[in-house]
């Protein structure tokens, strides 16, 4: 897998989380100190996010990084 595949399915992941939240694009940034405009990029897979913002995108979702990431994996695997 190439870093563009992993991007976007690292997007698509984190939109599924916050649609599993019911939040919008702009609650998720506000949440993060972002802004929405990077999680639209970050969700098409046109922006890949930090450990940094992995790590607070990870508690946003209560999970600790290594949950996230486990859930990451098992979703990419589902959805090929």
């Amino acid at each position: 897998m190439d870093k563009s595949a992993f991007n976007k399915d690292l997007g698509l992941f984190i939109k599924f989380k916050r649609a599993q939240i019911n939040w919008s694009q702009s609650q998720l940034a506000s949440e993060l100190g972002n802004n929405s405009q990077n999680i639209s990029r970050i969700e098409r897979g046109e922006l890949s996010p930090t450990l940094f913002w992995v790590t607070k995108l990870s508690k946003v979702f209560g999970q600790s990084i290594s949950e996230f990431i486990t859930e990451f994996e098992e979703f990419n695997s589902n959805n090929k």
